[in-house]
C-alpha cells in the first residue's frame, strides 16, 4: 500500500537532526574547553618562562581559545535562528556572516570581506537573513580559487536592500525606513 506522505531526502532528514543537536552540543563542548583553558593557564604560570613544557601550554591555551571561538560564532549563529522579526541592519548581518565564515570556513585561503556602500535595514527575521547571507557567501566559495577575495557588497536602490557577491548571488530584500 502506497503512503501520501513524502519521506525526506535521507541528507536533508540527517542535517535537519544535526541542526537539532547542534546548540546542545556546542554547549557541551564549551564547559571542557574552559575548564580546559583554566587548567592550562594555572599550569602556565608555575611553569619556568622559556621552557618547552610552557610553550606547549601556552600552544594549548591558544589553540583552546580558538575552538572557544569557533563554539561562540556557532553558538550566536543558532541564538539568531530564534530571535523574533524586527529591524534588521543588512550590513551588520553581512559582517556577522562574513565573520562566522572566517571563523569556520575550511577555505583558508580566500580572503573575505564586506563592503557597505549604504546601511539599509529590513523587516526581518535576524537567522533568517543571516542564514541567507552565509549561503550566499557560502555559494560563491564553492567555485572560489586560491588567493581569491571574495567581498560582499550592501547596497540600496530603488527602496531594496541588497546585499551582492560579484561572480555570485544577490540578496534583494525590502528596505525599510529607519525608526529611533
Amino acid at each position: 500500500m502506497a503512503s501520501d506522505s513524502v519521506e525526506p531526502a535521507p541528507e536533508t532528514a540527517q542535517l535537519a537532526t544535526l541542526g537539532r543537536l547542534m546548540p546542545g552540543a556546542l554547549h557541551e563542548l564549551a564547559n571542557p574547553i574552559l575548564a580546559l583553558l583554566g587548567n592550562a593557564e594555572l599550569a602556565a604560570a608555575e611553569a619556568e618562562p622559556g621552557t618547552k613544557l610552557h610553550e606547549r601550554l601556552e600552544t594549548i591555551q591558544q589553540t583552546g581559545l580558538e575552538i572557544s571561538e569557533i563554539v561562540r560564532a556557532l553558538q550566536a549563529y543558532i541564538r539568531a535562528q530564534d530571535a523574533p522579526v524586527g529591524q534588521v541592519g543588512l550590513a551588520e548581518s553581512a559582517a556577522a556572516a562574513v565573520a562566522l565564515l572566517r571563523r569556520v570556513s575550511s577555505t583558508r585561503d580566500v580572503e573575505l570581506s564586506v563592503r557597505a556602500a549604504a546601511q539599509p535595514q529590513v523587516l526581518a527575521q535576524p537567522g533568517s537573513v543571516l542564514r541567507s547571507l552565509v549561503e550566499l557567501v557560502l555559494d560563491r566559495l564553492a567555485i572560489a580559487e586560491r588567493g581569491e577575495t571574495i567581498e560582499l557588497v550592501v547596497s540600496e536602490r530603488h527602496g531594496a536592500a541588497i546585499a551582492a557577491v560579484e561572480g555570485g548571488g544577490t540578496l534583494r530584500l525590502d528596505a525599510v525606513a529607519v525608526t529611533e
